[in-house]
């Protein structure tokens, strides 16, 4: 951590994490996360009057951030967890393949064992992908760059960290920036349709 030459002062954007106030207690955090989400909830709920819809249809009729129900989010992501928790993480090897980048490499990766990868893993592999541009491999396959063994290895390793270790309230704080995420949930959890009025 970068230090000051001088004492610094109290509240120094600069002072290290143990002369400071931290965030050690994480699940303070997320408990105030998920207090927000619902009491947004509840004020939207309160708004829109008696309306009564089930979680999945909550979560599927909304595209905005200011008109989706927190809770049903909350709720959606709380499920989403719990089966992606349960689904077991491959381990038979598969011959070596050709792939071009890491999202490539997590298609073909569904593809084979018949199971989507989490949604935090999806990400990471866009943002691994776009972390490649402008560098001196940027033309290059991954398979070229890493061996298929170790690729294959790096995403089943963070695949089970996702599964394992993620928090419902984190992720339904992200799908609230995100209007695609439907898509990639959809594969785990089957909603059944909204009706049509």
């Amino acid at each position: 951590m970068f230090r000051r030459y001088g004492p610094p002062e109290y509240k120094h954007m600069l002072l290290s994490d143990s002369e400071t106030e931290s965030d050690d207690n994480l699940s303070n955090v997320a408990v105030t996360v998920a207090a927000t989400l619902a009491e947004d909830g509840r004020r939207e709920r309160e708004e829109e009057g008696n309306k009564t819809l089930s979680t999945h249809q909550h979560a599927t009729s909304f595209k905005s951030k200011q008109t989706l129900d927190p809770e049903a989010l909350l709720e959606l992501a709380k499920e989403y967890q719990t089966k992606m928790e349960n689904k077991d993480i491959p381990r038979d090897g598969v011959k070596e393949m050709m792939v071009v980048n890491w999202k490539g490499l997590a298609k073909t990766l569904k593809t084979l064992y018949g199971q989507p990868l989490h949604y935090l893993t999806q990400k990471l592999c866009n943002e691994w992908d776009k972390s490649r541009f402008g560098s001196d491999n940027e033309e290059k396959p991954l398979s070229a760059i890493f061996s298929w063994r170790e690729a294959v290895d790096t995403i089943w390793r963070v695949e089970a960290v996702h599964r394992l270790c993620t928090s419902p309230v984190h992720l339904a704080v992200l799908w609230l920036d995100d209007p695609e995420y439907r898509v990639i949930v959809n594969e785990v959890i089957s909603t059944p349709s909204v009706p049509t009025p």
